[in-house]
């Protein structure tokens, strides 16, 4: 009789067990997306130079930039914005697993060295930045940005990060790409997008320069710029910055001169751009010059980004023996053109 029984329960149990159970799909099938890379490493101006020689490489590799081995390839929602997925591909591209549905595509270069990224998980957060310079540089710097041998002069840049140099980062999108469900056999979807520079270029030079042979270093702050860039939508931050870069001697020449990559000029037609100069001779002393190149920036007619300041401007004296410190000279504010005296 109990044998009976447990026979009885166990088809029970059978029976409930059959009825209860279905196949179910664990998950939809996932297309097959190739993704074609396409780099476009022109820059859509030409960089002029009003001296006609061969840039040095390292100007020459700031303008190209470097050649990207690989990409990222993020994938966005189209309603939220939120990640869904990454893939790592080389620089001609590559192919992706991607669930029926509807996406935005957002590819970036790997390789920056100053240029560096955040806040990834959302496209319209995806930002690129630069480091502040070092702070113990910075503090020198700034002092030498608000002090005077004059009365001070209130400039409204001098609080503004002062940033270093981004370098190239390569980007492109691809908007509301619908990937199909999977319908059996062999199903591909290609995507093929260019990757250009999110920077702007610009070459800058001091003409007319008396005593070159005399400097011995020459530091720039470009200001009224953007302190980064988003990426994922097209959009500029509107935040301020100062730039930093290094300028060369050209002493054949009699001039000052460098190419420096930034994120834009900040929007606004109240927004002005000075190129504030400090020299530092052989002896240790310094000199500080401030132009407004506001106009420059602004002429729709420069479409080689090329900033020039022209007149005999800065005479740089031959250093005392045991010279030294810092001798800064401060005009007011003028367009272009301002005479330091110097002492």
């Amino acid at each position: 009789m109990k044998r009976f029984l447990a026979y009885v329960a166990l088809a029970v149990a059978l029976l409930i067990f059959s009825a209860g159970c279905r196949r179910i799909p664990l998950y939809d099938r996932s297309t097959r997306v190739d993704i074609i890379i396409d780099q476009d490493r022109e820059l859509d101006h030409d960089i002029v130079m009003s001296v006609d020689k061969p840039l040095e490489k390292i100007y020459t590799d700031k303008i190209e930039g470097v050649v990207p081995a690989y990409y990222e390839v993020l994938v966005y929602d189209t309603v939220t914005d939120d990640l869904v997925s990454s893939h790592i591909v080389g620089e001609k591209g590559g192919s992706l697993s991607i669930f029926p549905g509807s996406y935005h595509f957002v590819v970036y270069s790997f390789g920056t060295e100053s240029t560096q990224l955040k806040d990834l998980h959302n496209r319209s957060l995806a930002n690129a930045f630069t480091t502040d310079i070092t702070a113990s540089k910075g503090e020198i710097i700034r002092s030498k940005l608000t002090e005077s041998a004059r009365e001070p002069v209130s400039k409204g840049f001098e609080d503004d990060p002062i940033i270093n140099e981004p370098d190239h980062l390569y980007t492109s999108n691809e908007m509301d790409v619908t990937i199909d469900a999977f319908t059996g056999g062999e199903q591909t979807v290609t995507i093929r997008t260019t990757v250009s520079t999110i920077l702007d270029v610009y070459s800058l030079e001091v003409l007319n320069i008396k005593g070159a042979e005399n400097i011995e270093k020459v530091e720039a702050f470009v200001t009224g710029q953007i302190l980064s860039n988003y990426f994922g939508r097209p959009e500029r931050d509107s935040s301020p910055a100062t730039v930093y870069v290094d300028m060369s001697v050209d002493v054949e020449n009699s001039r000052l001169y460098t190419v420096f990559n930034t994120f834009g000029k900040l929007p606004g037609e109240q927004n002005q751009i000075f190129l504030d100069i400090t020299v530092t001779d052989s002896g240790g002393g310094q000199y500080r010059y401030v132009y407004d190149v506001t106009d420059q920036f602004d002429d729709p007619g420069n479409e080689d980004h090329q900033l020039i300041i022209e007149g005999d401007i800065i005479d740089i004296p031959k250093a005392e023996h045991g010279g030294g410190g810092f001798r800064p000279e401060v005009d007011e504010w003028e367009r272009e053109d301002i005479d330091v005296p110097l002492t």
